[in-house]
């Protein structure tokens, strides 16, 4: 249930290793021919891999995909700064930047080529189990069955509800204003991100060597006001706000904001149920993690599913659910844990923190040990991983670790 990115990956997983698999979701592709998707998504390589694996990657039309091959951070409050280079680790690029809306199509074509398509669905009114099956029902009176039923729908997953699982949430007192724009000068394939005293603002270089997706974390207050602003206005503010780097904001797109939450799902399963992406875990913007960590649980619960079924196993038991449970909720916490501590020392104004950070930031940066240990992480280089998510390193002398 749920046709975002993390549904459809997980279905065309399972189809492409010969599971039988049904996709549903309320809303399909012919029903919005015209939607506009402001938000840019960071994909790691590991991603890329698993996109691969689904026969989506090679559907995204090349035009539509961005590469950063360098990273520079730095703090608005300070002069601390920290840089991040591909070259470094003797690898091609540190990830790829890919419209949202431009993802989901090639994903509803990968489906298409395996014989799939999504299913429209009503509100999902009750979930029932027993035996060896699972029946959701429709609003509409529409009865799915099947041996599980996983959750995919979302940080307001009805599935969720339905499985009386609770999601712990913390908002933040931040909104994610996102949009696309071009820039008087190159962005040269270079992710940046300034801290500035309300939020961080990332300028991520899409495939146009003029044009960035733009991901602004401030305030509820200034999220809006910049969401209502005449666009001359707004490119001005935009512009001093990332410092000029990339002189003048010279076109805009349409802007949507976005409330911004941690949450973790107390549970991940039960017998016959189980959750992936935002519908179990969600985490903060500030370094593009959130797709990346939904793809890693759909490759993940994909690979736990088909071991099960290949074996001739009952892949609805709780002993695989609960083993998907336990690989991805702590894999999923660890990082939920580290953005949440990012955003707090970056978001603290007190001068002594602010000292701190930046002597960090610039520490960070002359010790190459750690720096690369940061960047192999988070190119989805490191960690307990699912096979489809492997990147072959042999040529460039690392290793996933």
């Amino acid at each position: 249930i749920g046709a975002g990115p993390v549904g459809l990956a997980l279905a065309c997983l399972l189809l492409r290793d010969g599971s039988t698999c049904l996709i549903a979701d309320r809303v399909v592709a012919s029903a919005v021919p015209n939607r506009i998707e402001p938000r840019a998504l960071a994909l790691t390589p590991a991603a890329r891999a698993i996109l691969v694996r689904c026969g989506a990657w090679s559907r995204l039309d090349p035009a539509a995909i961005g590469e950063f091959r360098r990273m520079e951070v730095w703090d608005a409050g300070g002069s601390g700064r920290i840089e991040f280079d591909s070259a470094n680790l003797c690898v091609s690029t540190l990830g790829y930047i890919v419209n949202q809306w431009d993802l989901e199509s090639a994903l509803r074509a990968a489906l298409t080529d395996l014989g799939s398509e999504v299913t429209p669905l009503a509100e999902l009114e009750r979930v029932e189990g027993g035996g060896t099956r699972i029946i959701a029902h429709g609003a509409d009176g529409v009865q799915l069955i099947a041996r599980v039923l996983v959750g995919a729908d979302g940080v307001r997953s009805r599935v969720r509800e339905l499985a009386g699982i609770d999601y712990r949430s913390q908002p933040y007192a931040q909104q994610a204003l996102a949009c696309t724009v071009r820039t008087s000068l190159p962005h040269a394939q270079v992710a940046r991100q300034r801290f500035l005293a309300t939020g961080p603002l990332a300028f991520l270089p899409l495939a146009d060597p003029y044009t960035c997706g733009i991901v602004w974390t401030t305030t509820p207050e200034q999220a809006r006001r910049l969401q209502l602003q005449e666009v001359a206005t707004f490119c001005t503010e935009l512009a001093a706000a990332i410092g000029q780097v990339l002189g003048d904001i010279v076109e805009c797109g349409p802007r949507a904001v976005f409330p911004l939450q941690r949450a973790q799902a107390d549970r991940y399963c039960r017998s016959r149920l189980v959750l992936v992406g935002d519908a179990a875990h969600c985490v903060h913007p500030l370094a593009g993690q959130g797709a990346n960590l939904g793809l890693l649980d759909a490759a993940s619960l994909a690979e736990l599913l088909l071991q099960a079924i290949q074996s001739g196993r009952d892949p609805g038991t709780l002993r695989t659910l609960r083993s998907y449970e336990r690989w991805r909720r702590g894999e999923n916490a660890v990082m939920i844990s580290a953005l949440d501590g990012l955003q707090k020392l970056f978001g603290s104004p007190a001068p002594v923190v602010q000292r701190l950070r930046n002597a960090g930031l610039d520490l960070c940066d002359a010790l190459d040990p750690i720096k690369h240990g940061f960047m192999v992480r988070a190119m989805g280089l490191s960690g307990d991983l699912p096979a489809a998510a492997w990147v072959p390193l042999a040529s460039t002398g690392l290793r996933n670790l």
